[in-house]
């Protein structure tokens, strides 16, 4: 049995940049790039998401797990209901099995795309200024404010309440205390649903808990990967 790889999904105004301390220390790790983020056409629902990302993970050898972040946790999910074989496990950081965006935060992304960029950053991080930040902003000015609204359409999309226990592959749900646009209670509504799941709450973490606390959630990844090995290498 090979070593399960791990392929990294963004989230609303990202792209592979926000994965850039998993990808530099996790071996075989694979950061796509959802549609429009920057290149092609932005996407504005979740599941025609799930089957953009399909073929390119169908494309890597298994075993493979899916890490998504908010957003990409959500299409994860998505990919494990549509196409299970493409899928051996799951880590869903700061994600939910719902996404509500309200009105006003997707016309802040149309009209004043500056402020928006820095409220998305200020929810994500304690420290605005950290260098990790940086990457974030540089994320989102790349896909501009027509690919975020349509990420904020594609979270409205997403409804998978009802459905979670369909999905076969153990999950791991990571979230930080202190996420304001996906809090633990969310979380933990998420993880009640899935058949096989743990749940870690990272103390004073926001939404982008890979970029502030890099190391603890990259050991997180690599311990479940280790451990999805042995199991799946079991007769």
């Amino acid at each position: 049995m090979s070593v399960p790889r791990p392929i990294l999904i963004h989230g609303s105004g990202g792209d592979h940049r926000v994965w850039a301390l998993q990808t530099a220390r996790l071996e075989g790790a694979l950061a796509l790039d959802l549609p429009g983020h920057p290149d092609g056409e932005a996407v504005s629902d979740a599941g025609a998401l799930a089957e953009a990302c399909a073929a390119a993970i169908a494309s890597v050898d298994g075993p493979r797990v899916l890490v998504g972040h908010s957003l990409g946790g959500a299409v994860a999910l998505e990919v494990a209901l549509r196409e299970p074989a493409l899928v051996d496990g799951l880590v869903l950081v700061a994600s939910a099995a719902r996404l509500p965006v309200p009105d006003a935060t997707v016309a802040r992304a149309l009209g004043d795309f500056p402020a928006e960029r820095e409220r998305l950053v200020a929810g994500s991080f304690s420290d605005p200024d950290a260098p990790m930040a940086a990457h974030a902003r540089a994320a989102l000015d790349a896909c501009g404010p027509a690919t975020l609204a349509a990420d904020y359409a594609a979270c409205r999309s997403v409804e998978l309440r009802g459905r979670l226990e369909a999905v076969r592959a153990p999950a791991l749900v990571i979230v930080g205390s202190d996420d304001p646009f996906t809090p633990p209670w969310m979380s933990e509504e998420l993880a009640r649903e899935l058949a096989q799941s743990a749940m870690v709450v990272i103390p004073g973490a926001r939404h982008m808990p890979m970029a502030e606390f890099d190391m603890t959630v990259t050991q997180l990844i690599a311990a479940y990967l280790a451990r999805l090995e042995l199991t799946l290498g079991e007769p």
